[in-house]
C-alpha cells in the first residue's frame, strides 16, 4: 500500500480556475476605482465652475451697484457751478475719485456703451425720437445715462435719444 498518487493535473486546473476568478476580481476592483475617481474629478470640477460662477454673479452685483455711483458723479461734474473754479483742490479730488472707480471697473473688464453711431437695441434703451437734421435716422443723438458690458455681457444698457 503506498501513498495515493497526487493528482497534479486536477490541482493545477483548480488553481488555474482560482486565479483566473481572482483576475476578474482584480478587474472589477480596479473599474470601480477607475470610476470612482472618474466621478471625483468630474464632482471637483463641476464645483470648481460653480465657485467661478457664483464668484463672476456677486462681482456682476457688485459692479451694478457701484454705476449708480459713477452716474452720481457724472452728473455732479457736468452741473459744477460757474462760480466754483474748476481747478480748485476739493474739486480735482473728487474728480480723482471718479477716475479711480472708473480704473476700478475697467481692470474687472466693464465698458462703457458707444454713446453715438447707430442705435442697438442690445446695447441701447431708446428713451425717445425726435427729428434730426445733423443725424441720420436710426442713430443716436444724446446719451442720458450710460450703459456698461462686463466680459460681453450688458451690465445695463445705456439710455439714448434717437433719430427718427
Amino acid at each position: 500500500m503506498g501513498d495515493p498518487v497526487p493528482d497534479y493535473a486536477a490541482r493545477l486546473d483548480e488553481l488555474e480556475r482560482s486565479l483566473e476568478a481572482e483576475r476578474e476580481r482584480a478587474n472589477k476592483l480596479l473599474d470601480q476605482s477607475q470610476r470612482m475617481a472618474a466621478e471625483f474629478q468630474n464632482s471637483r470640477r463641476r464645483l470648481e465652475t460653480q465657485v467661478q460662477d457664483e464668484i463672476e454673479r456677486a462681482s456682476t452685483h457688485m459692479m451694478r451697484r457701484l454705476l449708480p455711483v459713477i452716474d452720481d458723479f457724472d452728473l455732479a461734474f457736468a452741473h459744477v457751478p460757474a462760480e466754483v473754479d474748476a481747478g480748485a483742490a476739493w474739486v480735482e479730488g473728487f474728480r480723482q475719485i471718479q477716475k479711480k472707480l472708473h480704473g476700478v471697473l475697467a481692470e474687472e473688464g466693464v465698458t462703457i456703451i458707444a454713446q453715438d453711431g447707430p442705435f442697438d437695441p442690445a446695447l441701447h434703451e431708446a428713451v425717445s425720437g425726435e427729428p434730426s437734421d445733423s443725424v441720420p435716422a436710426g442713430h443716436i443723438i444724446a446719451t442720458l445715462r450710460a450703459g456698461y458690458t462686463h466680459k460681453g455681457k450688458v451690465l445695463r444698457p445705456a439710455l439714448v435719444r434717437v433719430a427718427v
